[in-house]
C-alpha cells in the first residue's frame, strides 16, 4: 500500500498539479510532505474493503485512528480514477502536514479539482485530441472539472471561479451539514 500510494504521489502526472485560489495552495511540495510524512511513518494507510472499491478517506485527527488513509481498494492496476482518488485524498493530507485549518467546502473544492486534474493529465494526450470526454456521474466532480480546466490557463483561480463548486459543495448530502465547519488539520 505504501508503495501504491507513493508511487501515485510522485509521478509526473501528479508533480503537474499546481493551482492556488484564496489561502489554498496545492502543488509538487504538497504532495512531496505527504511522501516524507508516510516515509517517517507519520501517515499510515489501511485497506477497509467495506468501504467500497471506489471510495478512500483521509483521517487528520490524533490517536491511533488519525493520521491515516483508508482505502476501500488494495490495488490500482489499470484504474486511473483510483489514482485521481490518491491525489484528492492526498490534499487533505498535504493540509493536516502543512497545519491548514480551513473550511470544510474549501479543502474538498481543492481535493476535487486535484482529483480532476491528475485524470485530466493522465489522458492529456487523449483530451486535446478529442477522442475522450469527461463524463463523470459525480456532481462534486462534474462541478470541478470546469474548474481545473481553468487551472489550466491561469493556475490562480479567483473567487468567482471557485464560487460554483463551492455551492454544490455547501449543497450535496455529504457535507452540507458541515460545509463551513472547518477541518481543524492539525499536523501528524
Amino acid at each position: 500500500m505504501v508503495d501504491m500510494v507513493t508511487t501515485v504521489l510522485t509521478l509526473p502526472t501528479t508533480q503537474r498539479i499546481v493551482f492556488t485560489f484564496g489561502a489554498v495552495i496545492v502543488n509538487s511540495v504538497s504532495f512531496g510532505l505527504v511522501v516524507t510524512a508516510i516515509a517517517n511513518g507519520r501517515i499510515s494507510i489501511v485497506t477497509n474493503p467495506r468501504l467500497g472499491a471506489g471510495f478512500a478517506k483521509y483521517r487528520y485527527s490524533p490517536g491511533p485512528t488519525g493520521n491515516r488513509f483508508i482505502f476501500g481498494f488494495a490495488s490500482t492496476a489499470g484504474s486511473a480514477d483510483r489514482e485521481a482518488l490518491i491525489v484528492h485524498e492526498a490534499v487533505h493530507a498535504a493540509f493536516d502536514v502543512a497545519v491548514s485549518p480551513m473550511m470544510v467546502k474549501q479543502s474538498e473544492a481543492a481535493a476535487y479539482i486535484a482529483q480532476c486534474l491528475y485524470f485530466y493529465y493522465k489522458h492529456e494526450a487523449d483530451f486535446v485530441a478529442g477522442r475522450i470526454a469527461a463524463t463523470f456521474a459525480h456532481p462534486m466532480l462534474q462541478a470541478a472539472w470546469p474548474v481545473s480546466q481553468r487551472v489550466l490557463v491561469n493556475p490562480n483561480l479567483t473567487d468567482a471561479d471557485v464560487a460554483p463548486l463551492l455551492a454544490v459543495i455547501a449543497s450535496h448530502s455529504l457535507y452540507s451539514a458541515r460545509a463551513d465547519l472547518t477541518d481543524e488539520y492539525d499536523g501528524v
